[in-house]
């Protein structure tokens, strides 16, 4: 049986329609994402740069890192390919266009907005010029790359189904229609050219195993030599580009002597690997020669982590866990810095279609005469496609272990692998008119995500020509002529923690503006205390002061997250103000006041019978379950008594003691006590399951405590070697901390 060739481009015109369609919708989500909003092309890109400019790879340095952070430590060639494709384009400019968002929430969806992790300015319009055409270029080339990904999938689909060309395109719609692959292809990230050559790899790799087996009349005997010398080649680009690429040379290897040895084709067992290994070595080996001179370690990662910051403490079972969900919606599409999100319904949706697939694949691996049986060559290659994303899964896992990097991304290296096996796994469930379906759906919502999804959330907000009725007027004016000059907020004036809290205020400015003023909304207690706090841009985050046009108005709405852990009830008020980012200096009212309050709401606690109720989870089964305090305002050299409620939800192996401290903003702690729950009455390994323990701690704030707003923090931790006990879980949700911070107390002068 002779494997199709793709020369005869008439008999592939669904497929280059495809691929048409993809290059069209790549382009479209990288023009309507702004420049530096995908994953890591803020530091991506300025590698790209630092090339084009010096011709001379980055040194790294944890303590100075440069303009290319952490990725600097990636293996080069996917950033010497754009520095050569972009190195004509003057680019100096570029450290002007990166003005981070001081607020941004990175990593974070926020309700109320502020997906920007930069500030975008005019710079960043057509016509492009210096840096923003060559990101632009660049982006391009990244585009092109993942076109190679869809056609190599294609060309594996028609060599796996060479009778049923309409799986082969569905293998490439689904990578094609992948929302979260078009916007990584229309990015600058070496994901692209890992993910190409990857594809290449198992496409060369399974063509060596179908044509060296001995159920292949058509190719009898051992493969040509240059099959490997090829397919090292590609291995040791791909290692080149990444270091998952490194993978390829273990799972090459592997297939390549235990198929030779199965079949006893004695060049695939032993010169195949041998030749495979050489080549890579030779194309890559140079590279990780070069990081075991400069760091000791061959591969570059430690330094990675060094700068781009690990997790503060080794995650559990439990919280990788939790973590799937994440990694499925961003392997569908979160885009943004991981900011911006599709509906809930489409990544449910997806993820049945990936479902539905998977099952079929399984089904059809059995032996059950019912079922259309899978052709003899996916039975051969299955194995393969299955092994390459079990150790992409493993390679991942191992990074997610170090880094809060738990991303469906760092997995598109086996896309084509994916594709292969869910198309693979469709056709034994769905009839012949049903099986171009996913690939339809998936391409339709590919066209609405770039702009019902990714422009809405960088839009600027709309000016508003008439205030609503529902406005409450204030007429507040700041200096520099800024006026805040309403406010809505709900209905109901009640809250409770965990809760949103939403606020729209309406702004106009008076005249232009040079500097960036970030505003401040707090909702503070009637005790002065902050009990939740949002400091952004205006926009939120897309719309800074400098870019104001004057007389305009316009409302923003700003959403407070009251902390599960706030006191209540009590009653608390907004207050408001602007300050400039850099200096901390808070613009005045033309009262003279930093800040105007106004609003009135009352926090109520949740319901429980415990005073302020909480589900907090620590290691060892204990939870908090409530606490209160005796009072909110206390003078130095008093003492305040805060009461704690535990319970076991299992019974405890060890006793552990319970640290409470009384810190400000800097950190400077007024008081401590530690002790093993009430005083020593109740140890943890005396507690019984369900049992709620009262544990009173008398905090007596020292006398030269400075006056201010302090918070409680409390958690617990062995006697004998002082290691604290992680929280596993706050109100249910996974966390990674060993200490939680309380209700605040206003300490004062006697």
């Amino acid at each position: 049986m002779q494997i199709p060739s793709l020369k005869r481009l008439k008999d592939h015109r669904p497929a280059a329609l495809i691929a048409g369609l993809f290059v069209l919708l790549a382009a479209a989500y990288s023009v309507m994402t702004p420049l530096f909003e995908s994953p890591d092309e803020l530091w991506h890109y300025p590698f790209v740069w630092h090339l084009a400019r010096t011709a001379e790879l980055p040194v790294q340095d944890p303590a100075n890192p440069q303009l290319w952070g952490q990725e600097g430590s990636q293996p080069p060639l996917y950033y010497i390919l754009a520095a050569l494709l972009t190195a004509a384009i003057p680019a100096d400019d570029l450290p002007a266009l990166i003005y981070p968002n001081p607020h941004a929430n990175i990593g974070l969806i926020s309700p109320d907005g502020n997906a920007n992790i930069v500030v975008h300015t005019g710079r960043e319009a057509w016509p492009w010029s210096g840096a923003v055409l060559a990101i632009h270029l660049a982006r391009l080339f990244s585009t092109l790359l993942g076109t190679g990904t869809i056609v190599s999938s294609y060309a594996l689909g028609r060599l796996l189904w060479p009778e049923q060309p309409r799986l082969a395109l569905l293998t490439m719609g689904f990578i094609a229609f992948n929302p979260m692959f078009l916007f990584i292809s229309g990015s600058v990230n070496n994901d692209n050219l890992v993910t190409l050559l990857a594809s290449l790899a198992l496409y060369q790799l399974i063509a060596i195993v179908i044509n060296g087996s001995p159920g292949n009349a058509n190719h009898p005997g051992e493969p040509s030599p240059w099959r490997f010398v090829d397919l090292g080649v590609v291995v040791g680009l791909a290692a080149l580009t990444k270091v998952s690429g490194l993978g390829l040379l273990g799972l090459v290897n592997l297939v390549l002597f235990s198929y030779g040895l199965k079949w006893r084709r004695w060049r695939m067992t032993f010169l195949g690997p041998g030749l495979v290994s050489l080549i890579a070595i030779g194309v890559a080996g140079w590279w990780y020669w070069r990081n075991q001179n400069l760091y000791g370690d061959w591969t570059g990662v430690e330094t990675m982590v060094l700068i781009m910051g690990g997790r503060p403490v080794p995650p559990t079972v439990e919280q990788i866990v939790s973590e799937i969900p994440g990694l499925f919606r961003s392997f569908w599409g979160v885009f943004g810095y991981f900011s911006v999100s599709m509906p809930a319904p489409i990544y449910w949706l997806l993820n049945s279609i990936l479902l539905a697939g998977l099952i079929g694949l399984g089904a059809g691996l059995l032996p059950w005469p019912r079922l259309r049986s899978l052709p003899e060559r996916f039975r051969q290659a299955w194995p393969i496609l299955a092994g390459w994303i079990l150790l992409m899964i493993l390679g991942l896992l191992q990074w997610t272990l170090r880094t809060p990097a738990t991303q469906g991304r760092l997995l598109f290296p086996a896309l084509a692998a994916l594709a292969v096996l869910w198309a693979g796994g469709w056709l034994i469930l769905a009839p012949p008119r049903w099986q171009l379906l996913p690939m339809a759906a998936m391409a339709v919502l590919s066209i609405w995500v770039p702009w019902a999804i990714i422009k809405p959330a960088y839009a600027l907000p709309a000016p508003v020509t008439t205030l609503p009725a529902s406005a409450q007027p204030l007429e507040i004016v700041f200096e520099r002529g800024i006026q805040l000059l309403a406010y809505e907020t709900p209905e109901s004036s009640r809250v409770s923690p965990g809760e949103l809290l939403p606020i729209t205020v309406y702004w106009r400015g008076e005249q232009p503006l040079e500097t960036d003023y970030t505003v401040f909304v707090h909702l503070v207690d009637e005790y002065g205390l902050i009990v939740a706090q949002r400091d952004i841009f205006h926009g939120p985050g897309v719309y800074p002061t400098s870019q104001w046009l004057a007389g305009q108005i316009f409302g923003d709405t700003y959403i407070l997250k009251i902390p599960h852990t706030a006191f209540a009830p009590t009653q608390a008020e907004f207050m408001v103000g602007l300050y400039d980012h850099t200096t901390g200096s808070r613009l005045l009212t033309s009262t003279g006041a930093d800040h105007v309050r106004f609003g009135q709401i009352n926090l109520e606690p949740q319901p429980g019978d415990l005073p302020n109720p909480q589900q907090l989870l620590f290691e060892d089964g204990i939870r908090l379950v409530g606490y209160n305090l005796d009072q909110r305002r206390v003078a130095r050299g008093t003492q305040v008594r805060l009461t704690l409620y535990w319970q076991g939800q299992a019974e405890p192996a060890k006793n552990y003691k319970v640290f409470v401290h009384l810190v400000n903003s800097q950190e400077i702690r007024a008081a401590q006590h530690d002790s093993e729950p009430a005083n020593g009455a109740a140890p943890t390994s005396s507690w019984r399951l369900g049992e709620t323990i009262i544990d009173e701690h008398s905090l007596t704030i020292v006398p030269d405590a400075a006056p201010g707003s302090y918070r409680l923090l409390i958690g617990l931790y062995e006697g004998d070697s002082g290691k604290r006990l992680r929280l596993l879980r706050n109100h249910g949700t996974p966390v990674q901390a060993d200490v939680v911070t309380l209700g605040g107390i206003q300490v004062v002068s006697p």
